[in-house]
């Protein structure tokens, strides 16, 4: 029996009921071994005062203190004891078995990180519709290279050695987009990655939500300028073919984030040149990849 502490890490803004969603899926879960630390940024809703009511250690960061999701993440990973580290954030939560089933995988693996297959809820008007995506095989083993131009997880999916995590420097507190995949940069270049083939998460996607940065796209430039020059060594070895590839996954995150930013007519231009140049190469992974 699995009994290593896993520390859950959910920080929060202003989300009670979703908070209360993602709490009850860490409650559900089938591994018990867990500890649960709430990392609230400067909420100004009911959040303090049903967190102070729980049994859960519950940080508080004043407004003054605040400096983004990256800093709310490490305050919790500075607190957390566990031999590893899950985060879920405050919109999304788990299925039952997701600890669980992580934590085989990554002891069978003797690896630093494992990740798992997600179930996307988008909220559209006054619907919801659920898409489930599983990872691509290739997305598994040694990823120093391919993870320059693939995104393989996003935070809530992850479990990760909290060993690993002090050793390449935690979240980078100056960036507020694409975290996890900067973090995933670093902790790839020293182990392996592996993932559970099943849905056992659950991807909250709300285009209206205003706090979502995804919705964000002038500042979202900075930061991938900011990420290709702190790596700049690493996506400099790559190979032509690579270097592609790592250029049209910018250039469809772009598309997407004009088309959230309501910018029709760069979300047009950007997803055209996307289709008609990653063409090939996304005929080559479809038929000899997958």
């Amino acid at each position: 029996m699995n009994t290593d502490l896993v520390s859950v890490i959910i920080t929060t803004h202003n989300r009670l009921t979703l908070l209360q969603r993602a709490i009850n899926s860490v409650y559900s879960q089938t591994y018990k071994s867990i500890e649960l630390i709430v990392v609230d940024d400067a909420s100004t809703d009911d959040t303090p005062l049903f967190c102070q009511k729980q049994s859960f250690r519950y940080v508080y960061i004043s407004p003054k203190e605040s400096k983004g999701g990256n800093y709310a993440r490490n305050q919790g990973i500075r607190l957390a004891k566990g031999t590893y580290i899950a985060f879920l954030d405050d919109d999304d939560y788990w299925l039952p078995t997701k600890i669980e089933k992580q934590v085989e995988l990554i002891k069978e693996k003797k690896n630093e990180l494992v990740f798992c297959a997600k179930r996307f809820e988008f909220v559209e008007k006054s619907d919801i519709k659920y898409v489930d995506v599983f990872p691509k095989f290739i997305n598994s083993g040694d990823l120093s290279n391919r993870i320059l131009y693939t995104t393989v997880a996003t935070t809530s999916d992850i479990l990760v050695a909290r060993k690993a995590l002090f050793e390449v420097g935690l979240f980078d507190e100056s960036l507020h987009f694409w975290q996890e995949y900067e973090l995933m940069i670093r902790l790839a270049q020293r182990s392996p990655f592996y993932f559970v083939n099943e849905i056992l998460c659950v991807y909250r996607i709300d285009v209206k939500d205003k706090q979502r940065l995804t919705n964000l796209y002038l500042p979202w430039q900075n930061a991938v300028k900011y990420i290709y020059q702190k790596h700049r060594n690493l996506y400099l070895r790559l190979s032509p073919i690579e270097r592609v590839r790592v250029h049209l996954r910018i250039l469809v995150d772009a598309a997407k984030r004009c088309k959230a930013s309501g910018f029709k007519c760069k979300y047009y231009q950007k997803y055209f040149t996307w289709f008609v140049f990653s063409l090939p190469l996304r005929i080559w992974d479809r038929f000899v990849l997958r």
